[in-house]
């Protein structure tokens, strides 16, 4: 095989692993279903898409069933922790989230204080090391 050939064939390969990895990383899902006090939210991502599946009472996550989220706050999003991330951690009280809509992009009001409670509780802070042994 000539030096041209094999360069070649190095880069094709090369581009086949890039792509492969891309792809890899487009295909990631991942599920969060939460309920509580008969409030359910069920969101869900696959492909880079993050898709409501379920949301009710609609107004209290602002999102409803079906929405395709695109950004949080201007800021795209592609997996559910991406989602959840941005509007739990705002410090505003409503975050402007851009979904796709029965084909139709809009941006609607997000309260963020009910998606705080999704979070889980962050994990407890690790004990405290014991003190050193005293000298005599």
């Amino acid at each position: 095989m000539g030096a041209p050939l094999l360069r070649a064939a190095l880069l094709g390969l090369a581009l086949l692993s890039t792509t492969a990895c891309a792809e890899s990383s487009r295909s990631e899902s991942s599920r969060m279903d939460w309920r509580q006090d008969g409030a359910r939210l069920t969101v869900e991502s696959a492909q880079g898409v993050v898709t409501i599946v379920a949301a009710s009472p609609t107004a209290r996550f602002g999102v409803q069933a079906g929405d395709q989220v695109l950004r949080v706050d201007g800021v795209p999003v592609q997996r559910v922790d991406d989602l959840t991330a941005a509007l739990s951690s705002s410090d505003k009280v409503t975050v402007p989230v851009t979904v796709r809509r029965s084909g139709r992009v809009e941006v609607v009001s997000v309260p963020t204080a009910a998606w705080r409670a999704v979070q889980p509780p962050p994990p407890p802070a690790p004990p405290a090391p014991p003190a050193p042994p005293s000298r005599p």
